[in-house]
This record gives C-alpha cells, structure tokens and sequence, in this order.
C-alpha cells in the first residue's frame, strides 16, 4: 500500500477515541498492507504536529527563515496527504481535501500570527476559522466513508484544533513545561487518529487489503 492512500484514513482516525478495538476488527498481521497503513499514517500524522510546533516556535522567537522552512513543509505534508486519497477516491477528492488542508493550516498560522501581535481580535477570528474547517473537513470526511459519524469527526478534528491553539498560548507565554505535556497529548491523538484510520479503511475497502 503506497503511502498515497492513506491520508483521508488519518484525518478520519479523529472518529474513533481508541484504535485497540477498531485495530483487533482488521485481524492486522506483522507485514500485512494493514499494518504498512497504519504506521505510514502515523509518520504522515505525527509530521503534520512537528512542523506546524516548528512554525509556532520560529515565529514566537522571530527566526524567520526557520519559519518560513518549517512553513514551507507544513504545506508539503498537506498535499502529501491530500494526494494520498487520490488512489482510492479520485483526484477531485484530493484537490478537495487539499483546499480544507490548507484552511486548517491557515487559521492555525493566523493564531499564531496574531499571537505574535498581541491581536485578540485576530486570534478570535483565527479560533472561528479553525473551528468552522473542522467542519467542513469533518463533512467531507463523513460524506466520503458511511461509516464515519459527522458529528463524531466533528468533535475529534475540534480536539486536534484546541491542542494547536493550547500550544501556541503556552509557547507565547512561556509555559515550556505545560506545552511538552501538550505536545504529548497531540502526539498521542496522531497516533490515535492513525491507527483508528487505518481500521476504517480496512472496514471500507476490504478487497484492497
């Protein structure tokens, strides 16, 4: 399974709160295409934290350059995923997905961009933006597998947005100690989302596994 494909299953990953259930459901063997998918979303996941935490802490200490790099593979990994669902959903999908990747991105960069200008405004805007691409992620996600509860998405991709937002605060105000223990709960949702994902798409396309 090429690493393509499984970028919708991770996002859709947020439904499940745990993956040893949804996991013991997909009879996943060492080296079968199941488990290549899961761990393939959890690099592809677990990449999407580290670069958006490098743009945040650039940007708060005002390394531009470093910022702009660690921009720069925040979008690449964004259409990475998106590609990866082009196999089993089609291009028109992808380029879908992609737009509402890049919306996602986009408030979290505004959060913390307006962060960096003391803008509250900006940051409330940031926080509205954020949550209303949670939705309409979580509707394309839904609307593209029957068994991914809209609201349930929701929920799950809202969660993925706080632990953003709750990282970029401690880092501005210097709460290192409280953003590891943040960067460890977003770490272990990736994981999550990943491995649950990974189910989901077994449950789906059962013949390609």
């Amino acid at each position: 399974m090429k690493l393509g494909t499984l970028a919708l299953l991770l996002l859709v990953a947020l439904v499940q709160p745990s993956w040893s259930p949804a996991a013991q459901q997909t009879g996943a063997s060492a080296e079968s295409p199941a488990l290549t998918t899961r761990l393939a979303l959890r690099d592809l996941w677990v990449e999407h934290i580290f670069w958006v935490r490098n743009y945040a802490v650039a940007n708060q200490t005002g390394q531009r350059q470093q910022a702009e790099v660690a921009a720069t593979q925040v979008v690449d990994n964004a259409k990475a995923i998106a590609g990866s669902i082009a196999p089993l959903y089609g291009q028109p999908a992808a380029d879908q997905l992609l737009k509402l990747l890049a919306g996602h991105w986009g408030a979290i960069k505004g959060y913390s961009d307006a962060t960096l200008a003391k803008n509250d405004a900006g940051k409330k805007a940031a926080v509205a933006e954020l949550t209303s691409n949670a939705k309409a992620i979580a509707k394309f996600l839904s609307d593209a597998n029957p068994n991914l509860p809209e609201d349930a998405l929701v929920s799950m991709l809202g969660a993925h947005g706080g632990h953003h937002v709750a990282q970029i605060d401690q880092l501005a105000k210097g709460g290192f100690a409280g953003e590891a223990m943040t960067w460890q709960a977003m770490r272990k949702h990736m994981l999550v989302l990943a491995d649950t994902l990974g189910a989901a798409l077994v449950k789906q396309f059962p013949d390609k596994f």
